[in-house]
């Protein structure tokens, strides 16, 4: 396994190699400390997964920077590892195609299961943003009722509302990534994230909430 981990700090850099190297007894590791260095190494090198800081420094950091390896790379697993604990942050790096996010301030091994997550091309994010969001698969009889729809809606980013919206038009995947002009790699890592987020089993259930919610 070849990892990149991009981190402005020369000490997080060689901190976090370290710690990997420990844990996996197989895996080479390259590192950058700018946008750019990462983009020339991402081009040159055949790296298996990339771990991110997520405010990088210059004008082509933060999300922009997210944003650019999630399109320029879509069969790469990303994993985003920041001090930030804002929910906002962490579904705003999950819209734009990442599959991992970890706190700085959460124990290694939550680092190393989001990173064999992300090999599988599963999502993982911090457990208290899971907790925080309510179990909508078990208001999809409820919407009809009186349930808040407009807090429901809030829970999706922007582009989980639109791919939801395709869903529930009985779009497949690859139709999906026409319309939105996605990779269809990016559209399958929305729908696991918008199905794990909602507490949805399948896309039926997607379908029938979307219906619920007039998307």
């Amino acid at each position: 396994m070849h990892a990149l981990i991009v981190d402005d700090h020369d000490f997080v850099c060689e901190g976090l190699k370290t710690t990997l190297l420990i844990h996996y007894s197989e895996i080479n590791i390259s590192t950058a400390s700018s946008g750019d260095s990462a983009q020339k190494i991402l081009t040159s090198e055949n790296i298996d997964i990339a771990i991110l800081d997520l405010f990088m420094p210059g004008a082509g950091g933060g999300f922009n920077f997210i944003e650019s390896v999630c399109d320029s790379f879509p069969q790469l697993p990303v994993v985003v590892l920041s001090a930030s604990e804002s929910h906002a942050h962490i579904r705003k790096c999950l819209d734009l195609g990442v599959l991992g996010f970890v706190t700085k301030s959460s124990p290694k091994g939550t680092l190393f299961e989001a990173i064999d997550r992300a090999l599988l091309g599963k999502v993982s994010s911090p457990e208290r943003l899971t907790q925080s969001i309510p179990e909508v698969s078990k208001l999809i009889d409820d919407v009809d009722a009186g349930a808040d729809i407009e807090s429901i809606k809030d829970i999706m980013t922007p582009r989980q509302r639109d791919i939801l919206a395709c869903i529930t038009q009985g779009r497949s995947n690859k139709q999906v990534a026409r319309q939105l002009n996605l990779s269809e790699n990016t559209v399958k890592v929305h729908v696991s994230a918008l199905l794990r987020g909602l507490g949805l089993n399948n896309r039926t259930q997607a379908a029938i909430l979307g219906q619920k919610l007039g998307l």
